[in-house]
C-alpha cells in the first residue's frame, strides 16, 4: 500500500527497545509516510523523533499514550496533535513519571521474595522516563539466576514477555506492578490544555462487545476517535469498532502498537496488509 502510516510506536523513552532515530529507520524501510511515537506517560523522545523523521520526510503526528481509569477500568488514552511543549502536560507526566519511580523501589522486596534480583540503579540509568514492566522484565533477564527462575516457574526455557508478565506483574502475581493512572475526566481535560484530540487505544485489549456503552460515555468527556486497527485486534473487533466509529461519528485510527521486543511486534516487522493503514486516516486526524 502507497502512504501507509503508523500512529503507535513506543521507544525507549517508555518501554520500547528502541531509540527514537531507530524507529525512524524502520518506518523509512517498510515506507511509511506518517507516524506518531506515543510513548507512555512521556513525550521525552518527540524532539528527537521529530529530528530524524525531518531527515527522510516522514510527517510526524505528535502523541502520548496515558494510563486512566473510568469507572474501575483500566483504560489506555492516545493524545495525538498535542502541544508537546505545553507547560501543564509537561508537569502532570514529570508526576506520574516521579510516582512511577517510586513504585518500582516498592517492587525490589516483592522481586526478593520470589527469589528475583533487580539491579534498580541499571534500570533507573536507562533512558526511560516512564519505566514499563518491560523495562523490568528486560533488566532481570540480564541476570542469568533470573533467567532460571523465569524458566522454572514457567516450566520452558523459551518464553515470552506477556508469559512473565501474567505469571509474577499481572493484578493477581505476587510482584503486581500498578501502572501509575490519571482520571478519565482529568486525562481529558490534559489533552483538550494541550490543544490535542483523544482517541481510545485498542479498546478490544480493555473491553468487551457489551461494554460499547463506555466508549459513548467517553465521547461526552471529550473522545474523539477510536484506534479500530490495531496489533491486538482479531478481525472482528476491527469490523466492530469500525462500526462503532461510524455510528458514534468518531475518527478511526490504528497503529502497530511496536515495542521492538515483544510478542505482537513481528507485524510491523514483516507488514501484514492489514496493518499498512491508509493515508486518508491522516488526512481526517489533520483536519479534525
Amino acid at each position: 500500500m502507497k502512504n501507509a502510516i503508523d500512529l503507535q510506536m513506543h521507544s525507549y523513552y517508555s518501554d520500547g527497545s528502541k531509540s527514537p532515530a531507530e524507529l525512524v529507520k524502520l518506518l523509512v524501510a517498510k515506507k511509511i509516510v506518517v507516524a506518531s511515537l506515543t510513548d507512555h506517560n512521556t513525550i521525552h523522545g518527540q524532539y528527537e523523533f521529530q529530528a530524524a523523521a525531518k531527515k527522510y520526510g516522514i510527517k510526524v503526528i505528535n502523541g502520548v499514550e496515558l494510563y486512566i481509569t473510568y469507572k474501575k477500568r483500566n483504560l489506555h488514552l492516545l493524545g495525538y496533535k498535542i502541544d508537546i511543549n505545553n507547560a501543564r502536560l509537561h508537569d502532570v507526566l514529570r508526576e506520574t513519571q516521579v510516582k512511577r519511580k517510586k513504585l518500582i523501589e516498592r517492587l525490589v522486596p516483592k522481586l526478593k521474595r520470589v527469589g528475583l534480583h533487580l539491579d534498580i540503579s541499571e534500570l533507573f540509568a536507562q533512558p526511560s522516563t516512564y519505566i514499563g514492566v518491560a523495562n523490568v522484565v528486560r533488566a532481570l533477564r540480564h541476570d542469568p539466576k533470573n533467567q532460571a527462575i523465569f524458566q522454572k516457574a514457567l516450566n520452558k526455557k523459551e518464553y515470552d514477555f506477556f508469559e512473565v508478565y501474567n505469571k509474577f506483574f499481572s493484578a493477581t502475581a505476587p510482584c503486581y506492578l500498578p501502572e501509575v493512572s490519571l482520571p478519565a475526566r482529568e486525562a481529558f481535560d490534559l489533552i483538550r490544555r494541550s490543544r490535542g484530540i483523544a482517541v481510545l487505544s485498542h479498546p478490544g485489549w480493555h473491553l468487551r462487545f457489551d461494554d460499547d456503552h463506555v466508549i459513548t460515555e467517553l465521547k461526552k468527556l471529550g473522545l474523539a476517535g477510536i484506534e479500530c486497527f490495531s496489533s491486538h485486534h482479531n478481525w472482528d473487533q476491527t469490523a466492530h469498532y469500525m462500526t462503532i466509529a461510524r455510528r458514534e461519528k468518531l475518527l478511526a485510527t490504528g497503529g502497530s502498537d511496536y515495542h521492538g521486543d515483544l510478542p505482537g511486534d513481528a507485524i510491523i516487522e514483516n507488514y501484514y496488509e492489514y496493518t499498512s493503514l491508509p493515508y486518508d486516516i491522516y488526512e481526517k486526524i489533520k483536519a479534525f
